[in-house]
């Protein structure tokens, strides 16, 4: 209901047997809601706590614990970032915060929405009342099931000895992993740490398959609508292809046939400073000073100033109808005032950045950056096998796009390139983010085929976690929690930004 509607509903005048109507609905409500509060302490002390005092308790410790982790800073950001989401992932009193609080927003919806409307005498021919009553009852019945279910399953892990929790994260982990990013990893590091860079691990993967899927997708779609007909058998054979080939055997292959036959160490293939052989590829490892951060802001000086020129342009182009060529002040601004920032520093207080190069030593390289075989394999893999859909999408959007828009962009002298860029394609793009975001939303979850490669990413550090430390449930708990977490936040965003592109109409 708008708040206009509300508005008028309350200033109308209302006859008292109205008024003691909806105060007779607003108490049953008010009952039906203490009842439902009940039966769901009830519910978690008979099933769960076995004391009626088990469950406050448990929620005070909770709230204690997630407060004691917020002002915990040892170990750098990931560590405590590591730390809060121990500290809130405790199954019990999670589950009873959040039906509390639903169950509250839900009561502070009726009353804002449906209190105000007209009440009938009998509450069993009210829609109102009728709707609250079915939700309250489905969500209690549902809760006390739950509750039940993993009670049962608590006593059952009690019962083989395996008590259920995820204190066993601070155990130390006893294994390595080939891959560690922005976080400092060993042996002797918990098993929170290792699930925290399989997690870092899976979100690199899974961005930069992203990105590069569009990348690829976009040009193969651009290449379907070629009058080329080399250039357009091509696209389509590339999409026939990849699209109807299982996932899993393009992964195998890519790792099997391309990457392992590939020269040793001792005959890497050379470019420059890059060596390419059957262990990864090894480049030159930049090692930043203090005064890199001159340049970092710089950076981001140029893409604010960059925003700001481009809304500035559209006002005055919408304005005056003169254009202004944002595409190179951006450029300019982007990286050329970093590239300045850099030489006035490289000027007055050295490089801001030094290289690592790697060196043969022995039977390996050593130094400098690595990329191993199993990222540069599940890398190419999921790009082109995602690229091919994404190809059809955009092929889809661009036809989707009346033919006259393309004569009337002709017509006012634009070029073809031009044509594309302003006219075409952002229209297409309505018809093309919503499939892209299930596309993207595949490919994140593509990514966990990467344990049969050994690529270190969740699933992979999780099973190894998960076969030593004998916490099955929990694992399992943790690879959804983290996967549905990306999934509804890449979502999230696809959604704003569609609805950023969407028509607006006058």
């Amino acid at each position: 209901m708008s708040t206009a509607a509300r508005a008028a509903i309350r200033q109308a005048p209302e006859a008292p047997e109205e008024l003691r109507a909806r105060q007779r609905r607003l108490v049953l409500v008010l009952a039906l809601y203490a009842s439902s509060f009940i039966l769901f302490w009830w519910a978690a002390s008979a099933f769960y706590y076995r004391s009626y005092g088990g469950l406050w308790a448990d929620l005070a410790g909770w709230v204690g614990g997630i407060l004691s982790a917020l002002v915990n800073f040892e170990g750098g950001f990931f560590v405590w970032l590591g730390r809060i989401v121990v500290a809130i992932l405790s199954v019990a009193p999670l589950f009873a915060a959040i039906f509390f609080v639903g169950m509250g927003y839900r009561l502070a919806r009726w009353l804002r929405d449906e209190h105000p409307r007209p009440a009938s005498a009998n509450p069993l021919f009210d829609r109102h009342f009728r709707g609250i009553f079915s939700e309250l009852f489905v969500f209690t019945a549902l809760a006390a099931f739950i509750w039940w279910i993993t009670g049962n399953t608590v006593e059952n892990l009690d019962r083989l000895g395996k008590p259920p929790g995820f204190e066993f994260l601070n155990n130390t982990a006893g294994f390595g992993i080939n891959q560690v990013l922005f976080v400092d990893y060993t042996e002797t590091s918990s098993y929170g740490k290792a699930l925290l860079v399989g997690v870092l691990n899976t979100l690199v993967l899974s961005f930069t398959g992203i990105v590069l899927a569009t990348i690829i997708g976009f040009i193969i779609g651009i290449m379907r609508l070629s009058h080329n007909w080399v250039i357009s058998k091509l696209a389509a054979g590339y999409v026939e292809f990849f699209r109807n080939t299982p996932l899993l055997l393009q992964i195998f292959v890519w790792y099997n046939v391309v990457l392992k036959p590939l020269p040793g160490p001792r005959q890497s293939l050379e470019i420059g400073s890059v060596f390419i052989n059957n262990r990864g590829v090894y480049a030159p490892k930049p090692i930043f000073t203090d005064a890199w951060w001159f340049v970092v802001a710089a950076f981001v000086i140029g893409i604010v100033a960059s925003w700001i020129i481009a809304r500035w342009a559209h006002r005055r182009q919408m304005e005056t109808g003169r254009p202004f060529p944002v595409l190179g002040a951006a450029l300019a601004l982007v990286f050329g005032l970093p590239v300045i920032t850099w030489l006035l520093v490289s000027l007055f207080a050295g490089s801001p950045v030094h290289f690592d190069y790697p060196q043969l030593r022995g039977f390996n390289y050593q130094g400098g950056m690595r990329i191993i075989p199993e990222f540069m394999a599940m890398l190419l893999a999921l790009s082109i096998y995602t690229g091919a859909f994404i190809g059809e999408i955009v092929r889809a959007g661009i036809q989707a796009v009346p033919h006259g828009q393309t004569e009337a962009a002709l017509s006012l002298g634009l070029t073809r390139g031009q044509m594309l860029r302003l006219v075409i394609i952002p229209q297409a793009l309505r018809v093309i983010i919503p499939p892209l975001t299930s596309q993207y939303l595949n490919l994140t979850k593509n990514s966990s085929l990467a344990v049969a490669i050994a690529y270190p990413d969740l699933v992979a550090v999780g099973g190894i976690v998960l076969n030593q430390s004998g916490h099955e449930l929990e694992v399992i708990a943790i690879w959804m929690l983290v996967y549905l977490s990306i999934s509804l936040a890449t979502s999230a965003f696809m959604n704003w930004y569609n609805a950023k592109m969407k028509l607006v109409e006058r």
